[in-house]
């Protein structure tokens, strides 16, 4: 469960915790400052739950909460991943990289790994068996890298690597 924030922007105000869009609205819509003015504007903060990062690079604010409620919450990992790497990595707007979600080819490696893998596969078998350990996979993730083929970055402590960098 994720913990949100509410943080008025109105000095003469409190702010409040919410878990979810329900409860925002129920709070934000009777919230007072000291005066008995309605506080109109808040900022919102992450506080506890498992998507941090991913808050911070949707750029989540009072304006596209409910995208956040509606949308991003309930995404399973796999799609939150791709969610981090468009919006983070590649720097699509929110709506750009909900729209493609499907898109990115993301696995769970270091970029090496994920190189090492695409060529076993594609290349590997054409090659005789007596130059095969002649390979070298670090120079070949390297050229992925740089060609734009492959991108290799860190998510919720996991580092992963998009395989199709180049197409999206």
């Amino acid at each position: 469960m994720t913990t949100l924030h509410a943080t008025p922007y109105n000095i003469d105000a409190t702010g409040f915790y919410f878990t979810d869009a329900h409860d925002y609205e129920a709070k934000s819509a009777v919230h007072v400052d000291r005066y008995g003015n309605l506080v109109e504007e808040f900022e919102i903060q992450f506080i506890d739950g498992d998507d941090a990062q991913l808050f911070e690079v949707c750029g989540i604010n009072q304006a596209n909460l409910n995208i956040w409620f509606d949308d991003i919450e309930f995404l399973n990992d796999y799609e939150k991943v791709n969610l981090y790497y468009l919006a983070g990595v590649v720097g699509y707007t929110l709506s750009q990289a909900l729209e493609k979600l499907d898109e990115p080819s993301i696995t769970e490696s270091s970029l090496r790994d994920a190189a090492e893998e695409l060529f076993n596969e594609c290349w590997l078998p054409s090659f005789p068996e007596s130059i095969r350990f002649y390979i070298d996979y670090d120079k070949f993730a390297r050229d992925c890298e740089l060609s734009g083929d492959m991108t290799e970055f860190e998510y919720n402590n996991k580092t992963y690597t998009c395989t199709n960098s180049s197409a999206l």
